[in-house]
């Protein structure tokens, strides 16, 4: 069965990312089966607006991040930075597809958008966040060469830094409203029901005229360098992945697991190196 189901209403056409019992978090199945679904709604002529959710608890945690399988030499096992660049850059084409798709797309989001996942409300046209909702970077300090330099444009350099340089940072629903990372903040249990609402009267416009419209924003956005900006993160962290640093955070991963290595990690016990 597929992790990604589309449901249709009219000219409204909704993507769900459909594995609650991992957060949706994404692995190559949820990644191939989201650009395949966003693909046949951009072509199809009776869809003028997408909304992307994410089923269960959460809207997505991001990568699947599990702990690293060791070498055989009992070290942590690592992809060339040409294997690793090639990979990213296949995430970045999916989590920015909502982007490249002709159409108007309202992400909404619910619960928990972490990691990799905060791309997607990045690059889609509106956000509708809960007023509970966590939207977080990576709780360990493990790659971090993507999420900040994309969430620029939206919340500015600071704040964005802020969020990149310190693991585990994070915005709540409002602030990510207050900050234009998303357009509205609302009850955690309206999130949906808002994503529709702002959708239908999205739908109202003839699809020809939206389609242009998008262009024409995007225009501006790939003018200022937002295209370039995605797609230079895969290089970026690639990069990022080759550090010592890294190495021995991932390393802690391995040793510890994702659990145990929080823990260490928010106690300081990465201080001590």
């Amino acid at each position: 069965m597929s992790v990604v189901r589309i449901e249709r209403n009219g000219k409204i056409a909704e993507v769900v990312l459909d594995r609650p019992e991992k957060l949706n978090a994404f692995n190559g199945e949820l990644f191939a089966d989201y650009e395949s679904a966003l693909h046949e709604l951009g072509a199809d002529a009776s869809v003028s607006v997408i909304i992307v959710r994410g089923e269960g608890r959460a809207f997505s945690v991001g990568w699947d991040v599990s702990r690293p399988a060791p070498s055989g030499d009992g070290g942590y096992t690592h992809r060339t930075a040409h294997e690793d660049w090639l990979r990213l850059r296949a995430h970045i084409r999916a989590f920015a597809a909502v982007f490249d798709v002709p159409k108007p797309v309202v992400a909404s989001v619910h619960g928990y958008c972490m990691g990799g996942a905060t791309l997607i409300p990045a690059c889609a046209d509106l956000a509708v966040v809960g007023d509970d909702t966590k939207i977080a970077w990576p709780v360990l300090p493990i790659g971090g060469g993507m999420l900040g330099p994309a969430a620029m444009y939206a919340v500015g350099p600071k704040k964005a830094k802020e969020l990149s340089y310190t693991a585990g940072s994070h915005m709540m629903g409002p602030e990510a409203a207050q900050r234009g990372w998303a357009n509205y903040s609302v009850p955690e249990d309206g999130v949906l029901a808002k994503s529709r609402e702002v959708a239908t009267e999205i739908a109202k416009t003839p699809l020809d005229m939206l389609e242009i419209k998008k262009r024409a924003a995007n225009d501006v956005l790939v003018r200022q360098g937002f295209r370039e900006t995605i797609e230079s993160c895969a290089g970026w962290d690639a990069l990022i992945h080759t550090s010592e640093g890294n190495r021995w955070m991932a390393g802690k991963l391995a040793e510890l697991g994702i659990s145990a290595a929080r823990t260490w990690y928010a106690e300081g016990g990465s201080l001590a190196r």
